[in-house]
């Protein structure tokens, strides 16, 4: 045994590693294992770290058909991407394409649609006769058969009692049997309300009309969204932001960058977008 290998075997100990032993006696580590190999000596071992369960595993066990790939990656630590790689490979099960139904929709608006003209959406009872193809049907057609205890007829109109298209309480709805008996019951004797450029083309010959410009202000204020927002913000002004029948509609508010915390400030943006409705209204 050479001096250095009684020195190894002194130094030798179950505390101490290899690494250590080797510090002390001054050699390489090759040199301790081979005294290791040779004398029979035991040293500190370094434990071999618990295997760790594969991304794939953990990715393949997630996989319920429940959460998105965006939840699964979060909670592996990779990318959304990788996910669904491993997904498809696999032929794991995962989510259909396409938007999340419900609640699970992250712009579900408590399952209240706003459309265009300011009437509120939902989605139509299995069967209904005059669901729309997307599902949906208008709520205040909805909250006056379950008053009358009937399906509406499609020639039926409900009439908002307050003007309020959001205001679907069943006290504040009627039904006409036509749109000929809602229009006498609710503008007749009523000057029209037309625009300085519709006025303009009636005076213009009959027969040359058809050549002009179609004007079509609703239209254009509709397509614009001015039409619901005049909507949202006399309701929201009538019955407080915080009623149930503004429900779905906040986001509409803060899209146009409207502060509704106060409801002076609600009827300041409503003076404010529509000085030509307010002068012709009482708020």
């Amino acid at each position: 045994m050479t001096p250095l290998d009684q020195k190894i075997c002194q130094l030798a100990s179950p505390e101490r590693s290899v690494t250590e032993v080797a510090s002390l006696a001054g050699c390489d580590r090759s040199h301790v294992y081979r005294c290791i190999l040779r004398y029979g000596l035991t040293l500190k071992q370094r434990q071999k770290p618990a295997p760790r369960e594969s991304a794939k595993n953990r990715i393949l066990s997630l996989a319920d058909g429940q959460r998105t790939s965006a939840e699964i990656a979060a909670q592996i630590g990779c990318s959304e991407k990788h996910v669904q790689n491993i997904l498809r490979v696999h032929n794991a099960e995962r989510l259909p394409r396409g938007a999340r139904e419900g609640e699970l929709n992250h712009g579900y608006r408590g399952g209240r649609i706003v459309d265009l003209d300011g009437y509120v959406l939902v989605s139509a009872p299995d069967g209904h006769p005059q669901a729309r193809a997307t599902g949906v049907i208008a709520e205040h057609r909805l909250v006056a058969e379950k008053s009358i205890g009937r399906y509406l007829l499609p020639t039926e109109v409900v009439d908002h009692i307050d003007g309020l298209h959001l205001h679907n309480a069943p006290d504040n709805l009627r039904v006409f049997d036509s749109n000929a008996d809602h229009l006498r019951a609710t503008i007749s004797g009523q000057k029209p309300n037309w625009s300085p450029e519709g006025f303009a083309k009636m005076q213009i010959p009959s027969q040359i009309r058809p050549a002009y410009p179609r004007i079509d202000s609703y239209g254009q204020r509709r397509e614009r969204g001015d039409v619901r927002l005049l909507q949202i913000l006399l309701a929201a002004s009538q019955l407080g932001i915080d009623s149930p029948y503004l429900l779905g509609t906040h986001h509409h508010l803060e899209r146009a960058q409207i502060d509704y915390s106060e409801p002076t400030k609600i009827k300041h943006a409503l003076v404010g977008l529509f000085p030509e409705w307010v002068k012709d209204h009482t708020l």
